[in-house]
């Protein structure tokens, strides 16, 4: 959501250029200095008259504005559920304050605010009280309706939506209780009254089948359908390829090229190829498919594609970025059949460098669809049938283990940073219903896929670097230093320290972790220290990847299902055709660096609508669990309680006051629970067999009893 102008006011007048100013600022200057064109010009007027009645501007008669009080902040609330939130600073975004419960007053989850800054209380916290809210977040909320006599309420899926919608009689649309429904808010909260909604659409009983899918997909406003004229433009594309576009590309069709994904994989980016060179190195082929080639800058296609930002995964079913025609068919590269690639062969030592390599446009035909759990069983010797079906491609595969761990063993010697934290599986039953849930195998087939697309990420981002070229980069920013602060004062409280936080390196780090392998506190230093990494994103300047401890790299492999691998790849293509002019430069490097928040921001949407859907699925799963015993392991604690993870990836809470043992003080900086009596300490990484006490449908909460605490 872009700022309003009231935000851009604030911002500009706490900002700290204009504070050096001091003096108060004349309307004309301010309107100028915010490029406030024609049409925003209403909204500026009315944002001054707002903010002047609301005292936080002071406007003098000669037009002259200033701000009453210097101690405010103005930034994005964000609520948690256990009743307080935080104010992140617009000026800059590591400015954070707190905000207690009763300091809160009318906001809701992500609003835009005006707040003071209250006097420290602890140099550690620095508090606000909200005065203003700027802009609301929500107008629409997904939630459950419960219907009383005369009126209801939506209870929201959004646990951070801190408040339930009162429903008045007559804005029900006919919903009954425990129906999944969308409420649109028509008076926002005030005093002591709730927000006020009307329910717009029923999504059906809480509990039948796809009505879960659904919630998630309207919840983060996914686009589920393609619009008709895209869908049309895609039929008038021709399955066949002309000579003459054969004729400019290097033909590969006799070359033993093939893919390997999952089982239900149906739009296949990538086929590798591989060879081992007379001088012992290795010839490693990536080939990705050309979506530039079918889908054309600014056509219907890709702005849709745009739009999307990136194919949604919902469990069992796929939201693709590029309609069926595009993703399982056309683009997607189907064993036995003449498909039109993107091609990056590299020439690989045994020390796992690349020592040379090429990209072009090339014309694959991939000798068969492999499966990550038959190549993986085929190299661990127990799957002999394989052998004999695939006999022409054994060869390619030992090579591909070959050189698979030659790569992981160089990543590794740099200083990659690999945590331990598996992906979970939702396994549905032919209902739709889940049957079970479990760890998801990664086997030796997904890491030499994972290596090779690594290394021609890498090689493909090095060369645009040094071209000077406009580019999308993939970039992983250093830890914040207060963070790696916090982990070092942790793990020194388990007998490791890191030598320099203040100069903190991927090999630093990931030595701590290959020091706690195997031991009590390794799964606890784990999310320590995943917890202190930034947030991947899109960039328009290359700035490095600090998880794979590399300066280069992008997201070239994946044009099927993510945005800008399509972006770079049209950008590859104009550069090896020689039509990069100096005004399409200067065009592109507008268009990367708008696209690139497009894409941050749509990926950040797709991993929020696919974690919470795995947590409803997760929830439903432990439903029919109330009174099993399972292992797990603590993974989170705060002043209310712990987390505790099973094996197969589901986390639910023990309350600390359901522990009568003793009563216990929550040491924060420790992250562990100490009894006051008899000296008890509950720490991260402690094992312990519990069972499910209660499952909270509504708020995707899983409570949790302990049974015995692990010697």
């Amino acid at each position: 959501m872009r700022a309003t102008v009231k935000e851009e006011i604030m911002v500009f007048l706490l900002d700290s250029k204009s504070k050096e100013r001091k003096k108060p600022i004349k309307k004309r200057d301010l309107e100028r200095y915010l490029k406030i064109n024609h049409e925003d010009k209403w909204e500026f007027y009315q944002s001054l008259k707002e903010l002047e009645k609301e005292e936080i501007l002071a406007v003098s008669k000669r037009n002259r504005i200033s701000l009453k009080n210097d101690n405010v902040v103005v930034g994005k609330f964000y609520y948690n559920p256990k009743g307080y939130g935080f104010i992140v600073s617009s000026n800059d975004k590591k400015d954070v304050y707190f905000i207690s419960n009763t300091h809160i007053q009318h906001a809701l989850h992500e609003d835009v605010v005006i707040a003071t800054i209250l006097p420290n209380v602890e140099d550690s916290k620095k508090e606000a009280d909200i005065q203003v809210i700027i802009q609301r977040q929500f107008d629409k909320v997904i939630g459950t309706y419960i219907a009383n006599e005369s009126f209801g309420f939506v209870i929201p899926d959004n646990s951070k939506v801190n408040m339930d919608i009162y429903i008045p009689q007559g804005s029900t649309l006919g919903a009954n209780s425990y129906d999944k429904v969308i409420c649109k808010i028509v008076k926002y909260p005030e005093r002591d009254r709730n927000p006020e909604g009307e329910i717009v659409e029923v999504l059906g009983l809480r509990f039948e089948r796809g009505v879960d899918l659904l919630s998630v997909i309207k919840g983060h406003n996914l686009r589920d359908e393609f619009p008709i004229k895209v869908l049309n433009q895609v039929e008038k594309l021709s399955d066949d390829i002309s000579e003459e576009e054969i004729a400019i590309r290097r033909d590969l069709r006799k070359e033993t090229i093939f893919t390997i994904d999952g089982e239900d994989s149906k739009d296949l980016d990538d086929a590798v190829s591989i060879e081992k060179l007379e001088n012992g190195h290795y010839r490693l082929g990536v080939h990705i498919a050309d979506v530039s080639h079918y889908v054309k800058e600014n056509s219907k296609v890709d702005k849709e594609a745009l739009e999307r930002g990136t194919s949604v995964y919902l469990v069992d079913t796929v939201l693709p970025m590029l309609p069926f025609k595009l993703s399982n068919h056309l683009c997607s590269l189907n064993p036995n059949s003449d498909k039109l690639t993107l091609s990056v062969s590299m020439e690989i030592s045994e020390k796992g460098f690349v020592v040379s390599h090429e990209i072009f446009e090339s014309i694959i035909r991939s000798k068969a669809k492999l499966h990550y759990n038959e190549v993986t069983a085929f190299l661990k010797g127990e799957n002999p049938a394989f052998e004999e079906k695939h006999a022409d491609l054994t060869e390619s595969l030992r090579l591909m283990e070959e050189l698979a761990l030659i790569l992981m063993k160089k990543r590794d010697d740099r200083g990659n940073i690999d945590f331990d934290f598996p992906e979970a599986k939702i396994i549905l039953n032919e209902e739709g219903e889940v049957e079970n849930v479990k760890k998801y195998d990664r086997g030796i087939s997904n890491q030499i896929i994972e290596e090779f697309m690594i290394v021609c990420n890498e090689t493909v981002a090095e060369t645009f670097v040094k071209n000077n070229m406009p580019f999308m980069y993939r970039t992983h920013d250093n830890p914040r230093e207060e963070k790696i602060k916090d982990f070092n004062d942790f793990i020194q409280l388990h007998g490791y320290k890191l030598e320099d936080v203040e100069k903190v390196e991927p090999k630093h780090l990931q030595g701590i972790l290959k020091e706690v392998k195997g031991k009590k506190e390794e799964k606890a230093v784990n999310l320590i220290l995943l917890q202190s990494m930034q947030q991947a994103r899109y960039y328009s300047v290359c700035k490095g990847h600090f998880g794979l401890a590399t300066k280069f790299y992008c997201h070239f492999t994946s044009p099927i299902r993510r945005y800008p691998d399509l972006q770079i790849h049209r950008i590859i293509k104009e550069y090896l055709h020689g039509v990069l002019t100096e005004q399409r430069v200067e065009q592109l490097n507008e268009i990367v660096e708008q696209n690139a928040k497009v894409c941050s921001r749509k990926e950040r949407t797709a991993q929020k609508a696919e974690e919470e859907l795995y947590d409803m699925k997760k929830v439903d799963f432990m439903r029919n669990k109330i009174g099993e015993e399972f292992e797990g392991v603590i993974t989170g604690i705060m002043g209310s309680g712990f987390t505790v993870t099973l094996d197969n990836t589901i986390e639910g809470f023990v309350g600390i006051h359901s522990l009568k043992d003793d009563e216990y003080e929550f040491i924060r900086s420790e992250h562990s629970f100490v009894g006051k009596q008899t000296g008890k300490r509950i720490s991260l990484g402690d094992s312990l067999k519990i069972s499910v006490e209660k499952v909270k449908t509504e708020s995707k909460e899983i409570m949790f009893k302990v049974i015995q605490f692990s010697e």
